[in-house]
């Protein structure tokens, strides 16, 4: 007997409680794609709407609750939920005025701000999905709508939708499976208590089927994209990169052969690669930089290898003390800003080199204290903190460093001549036989300027202006057997190797002594202050530093390469060729000039400053909107007791037992076509029930259907009596099966 109570409530209303949980998990993909948008909510924001939504879903469970209790209980959970999460403490305050009530009610309920909003919102939404899940027009637009959001911002952004896609789609075929099963019950019971007692003749099939799917879903071959989504086309057609969307998607007709990361062999470079979006480390650091790794002086003619002096020059060993600088660089002018940064290694990878902004001045802390810089060497000549084994790299490690502030303006004054200094031949040095176009090219770029810096930036801008970015070059144009004579004059695009080995060969043709650079560029931008402390919306109306400080994500697709070139006094300055990246250099802060003061001036009072009463709008908002509410649900409290609603409810009752009258009739006609071409046709002279007792006589096994259907489609048709929708299933099923028997 209690078996039997407990398997009524539980399958009581099971539809809605299968909605409910499809309609949790249809909404957490939304969640799932905030979390990935850095700096789209605060992790506690995620943690209270997924909370919510558990508790929405978690109350569809309780048996036989009216609606209206159902949302009542829902508010008050979720208040008492954000209560506990945000540590709440009554604060009494003696109410005397109204404005008194104000103050208690803003002193007890702005401790659940600002993360009771967004659960508000969720809450509301969770509601609306519930409604719109039952139809399946409506279903259908929601999985429709949402597959392509997910799918839109899967194209023009970095991150991954496609599982949320996928979770999106699986949902909403449960939910139209829900809807099929739920109309099935309420129009053949008989077929459904079938159904119900032997479960195992649905499920089984069903499992089978799904599973049968995933397994070929998930042996499939990956197959990467043919087709160029519109916006990176878009882009790439006006000569502007597209460095991090499209992940992998082909840009011209080449096939690329590799994936994005930090390369080992530079001696060979070109070709294409695909965009490989793996976290690599996550860097907090107090300024927006890039990473830079190690550098190259010697040009082959098909990419970049150590020079003779690179392999032979002196390295020291780290400690706590700032690291030695080369004494042939000139840094005498040079003025720098501190920049401090933590970088914590996210893969298992062994690197040649330490990673960190220019220049590293020292290195601060390595594993948290731990093997404290064992097999880290340091090269001051390169500027390169070098890593020598073949595992345990550094799992987490601080340094500091000086960005260099470039001064443009004494930049500019700067003319040596490194021509006839040996010293500096390996960062001038070019292949023999470099073609001439190369240096003529070089020679007609920098004709407007009159000083070294001027003829870098206008080489630089040259680059990033007349060739479009590409992961994927078409080297089939390429005849050319030096790879920056090939790229400036037959291939015309490519990425970030192409661009800065073109800079380096043109800088050096000019006689500026240049060296290649190759590490990542800044990665995924950090949170600003104002989202952090606001949420999204607090960086609307305010300006975002994009260089500020904050923790960046590094990954594979941000591997990148640059130059730097050689400025006496200032040494190396770094320049970023490549169309669609910016260097988030240091610039000298403007100072406004002196104003004297006037001896006539007044002097200024300053007034009083009182503290401002705290802003109660959100109060008020939340007052009104439950007035609004509560005076909504009085009117239609009151609307259902007048007589106009009761005599609105007996016109629908009228005009539904009119439509199951006629919907009999036409169910008969059906059958009557049906019939006649199955052989059981109705002779003139004969009634409907005289053709319905011969078809019984001569197709005995139909006579008991025949009866039902002929007796309730004559109540139908002739008399007075008003049909009710049990009579309608009852000749539904009574035809179906007649229709299976005249087969």
């Amino acid at each position: 007997m209690l078996n039997t109570i407990w398997r009524k409530l539980l399958l009581a209303n099971w539809e809605q409680r299968v909605s409910a949980i499809l309609t949790g998990i249809f909404l957490y993909q939304f969640v799932i794609w905030i979390m990935k948008e850095d700096g789209l909510w605060l992790p506690e924001t995620v943690s209270f709407v997924t909370g919510t939504l558990f508790i929405i879903a978690i109350t569809y469970f309780i048996p036989r609750l009216h609606e209206g209790w159902r949302s009542i209980i829902q508010f008050l959970l979720i208040v008492w939920f954000h209560g506990f999460g945000m540590g709440y403490s009554f604060v009494s305050v003696k109410i005397i005025s109204w404005q008194e009530a104000g103050r208690w009610i803003a002193l007890n309920a702005g401790q659940l701000e600002p993360y009771i909003w967004f659960s508000l919102c969720a809450w509301i939404t969770y509601l609306f999905t519930m409604w719109s899940v039952r139809s399946r027009f409506r279903v259908s637009i929601l999985i429709f709508v949402s597959i392509m959001f997910f799918a839109i911002r899967d194209s023009f952004s970095t991150i991954f939708l496609w599982p949320q896609v996928a979770m999106v789609i699986f949902c909403g075929f449960a939910l139209l499976m829900q809807l099929h099963f739920a109309k099935l019950k309420q129009r053949a019971p008989v077929i459904w208590e079938t159904i119900t007692d032997y479960p195992s003749t649905l499920i089984i099939p069903i499992a089978l089927i799904v599973g049968v799917i995933f397994l070929v879903g998930y042996i499939a071959p990956t197959v990467n994209p043919i087709i160029t989504d519109p916006y990176t086309a878009w882009k790439v057609s006006r000569g502007e990169s597209v460095p991090l969307l499209g992940k992998g998607v082909t840009v011209t007709a080449s096939t690329a052969d590799a994936s994005s990361g930090y390369s080992r062999d530079d001696s060979r470079l070109g070709g294409g690669f695909r965009y490989d979006y793996t976290p690599v480390m996550t860097v907090e650091t107090s300024k927006r930089t890039y990473f830079r790794g190690e550098t190259r002086a010697l040009y082959n003619g098909k990419g970049w290898e150590q020079s003779p002096a690179e392999k032979k020059l002196p390295i020291n060993r780290v400690n706590l003390n700032p690291l030695p600088l080369d004494p042939r660089f000139d840094l005498s002018l040079l003025k720098t800003k501190e920049v401090t940064q933590k970088i914590t290694m996210n893969r298992e990878e062994v690197f040649p080199v330490l990673f960190a902004g220019f220049a590293i001045q020292k290195i601060d802390e390595v594993n948290e204290g731990e093997n404290q810089f064992q097999r880290i060497l340091w090269s001051p000549r390169q500027s390169e903190l070098r890593f020598v084994g073949k595992n345990n790299y550094p799992k987490d490690y601080s340094v500091t460093t000086q960005e260099p502030i470039l001064d443009e303006a004494l930049l500019r004054e700067v003319k040596s001549d490194y021509a006839n200094k040996p010293d500096w031949a390996e960062y001038l040095e070019l292949p023999a036989d470099l073609p001439e176009r190369v240096k003529q090219l070089a020679v007609d770029i920098t004709k407007p300027a009159t000083n070294p810096y001027d003829q870098a930036k206008l080489i630089e801008k040259y680059l990033s202006e007349h060739y479009p970015y590409t992961n994927t070059p078409d080297e089939s144009k390429g005849k050319s057997k030096d790879f920056v004579d090939r790229f400036l004059f037959e291939v015309k695009q490519g990425y970030c190797d192409y661009y800065s080995t073109a800079m380096a060969v043109l800088t050096r043709s000019i006689g500026l002594p240049t060296r290649w650079v190759k590490g990542y560029s800044s990665g995924v931008s950090p949170v600003p202050e104002q989202m952090r402390e606001l949420g999204f919306l607090g960086q609307l109306g305010t300006d975002i530093d994009v260089n500020a400080a904050g923790i960046y994500t590094v990954r594979n697709s941000d591997a990148h390469s640059w130059v730097e070139v050689y400025f006496e006094g200032y040494g190396w300055i770094s320049f970023e060729p490549t169309s669609g990246f910016k260097l988030p250099n240091v610039f000298p802060e403007a100072t406004p000039p002196p104003v004297e003061p006037s001896p006539e001036a007044e002097p200024v009072t300053v007034p009083d400053v009182t503290e401002a009463a705290p802003s109660l709008t959100w109060l008020w908002l939340t007052l009104g909107g439950a007035a609004v509410v509560i005076a909504s649900g009085l009117v239609v409290f009151l609307v259902r007791r007048t007589g106009v609603w009761q005599a609105w409810r007996t016109r629908r009752k009228q005009v539904q037992v009119i439509n199951f009258n006629q919907k009999i009739i036409v169910e008969f006609e059906k059958l009557l076509r049906l019939g006649r071409r199955k052989g059981y046709t109705r002779l003139e002279h004969e009634t409907m029930r005289e053709a319905v007792t011969r078809w019984s006589n001569q197709s005995k096994w139909m006579k008991k259907e025949l009866e039902t259907v002929i007796e309730l489609f004559e109540r139908a048709k002739y008399s007075q009596a008003n049909s009710t929708e049990t009579d309608y299933q009852t000749v539904s099923q009574s035809i179906t099966k007649l229709k299976e028997q005249m087969k």
